[in-house]
């Protein structure tokens, strides 16, 4: 009979496959190395979490600090700003960005248990600006406010490092002008 795993026990497991993705990157580990370090058994990984895309997804998951909170500050401006905050990439997301484009199995695990929500929240936050008539309900750039928000500063933080500026630079010089009917440019921000 095998014996389920503490929720300890699977805690230390997550955080040596965390420790070893930081320390040799997402390609060159392997289930095989953090069975070893961890003292495991390559089954139990297996068993537990599939592979280690799910398994690395998954420490990447409980390493969060909590699930996704609600955006509600009261204002369009301060509900995007707080979009570009939960966008930052911080460590070690910028050793998973390379393999997640190259393994769909990483992508999809990395999507549905960090990217989706995320999404959600942002979204019902849109939606309650959309009911308070701040966006019109048919803008077209509605869809495209977490591409907008996301490439951008991901793209800084890998590439360049972060820019001073750069977040409220989108939310005002590019989503705002593209969300808010110019009957209401001067309105709530």
């Amino acid at each position: 009979m095998r014996s389920r795993l503490t929720e300890q026990r699977e805690r230390e497991l997550l955080d040596v496959a965390l420790r070893l993705v930081r320390e040799k990157g997402y390609d060159k580990v392997t289930i095989d190395d953090i069975a070893n370090t961890a003292r495991a058994s390559t089954a139990t990984l297996y068993r537990r979490w599939g592979g280690k895309a799910q398994m690395v997804i998954t420490a990447v998951k409980v390493s969060k600090p909590a699930p996704p909170e609600e955006i509600d500050t009261g204002s369009l401006r301060g509900d995007l700003l707080a979009m570009t905050r939960r966008v930052m990439v911080p460590r070690p997301f910028t050793g998973l960005a390379q393999a997640v484009l190259v393994d769909a199995e990483l992508r999809t695990a990395f999507h549905g248990l960090m990217i989706e929500p995320e999404l959600e929240v942002a979204r019902r936050a849109l939606r309650r600006h959309v009911e308070a008539g701040l966006i019109d309900p048919g803008n077209p750039v509605l869809d495209l406010v977490d591409r907008v928000l996301i490439g951008p500063l991901v793209a800084e933080a890998l590439w360049l490092g972060e820019t001073p500026g750069l977040a409220e630079r989108l939310v005002d010089d590019v989503l705002l002008p593209l969300l808010k009917p110019a009957a209401l440019d001067g309105a709530q921000r």
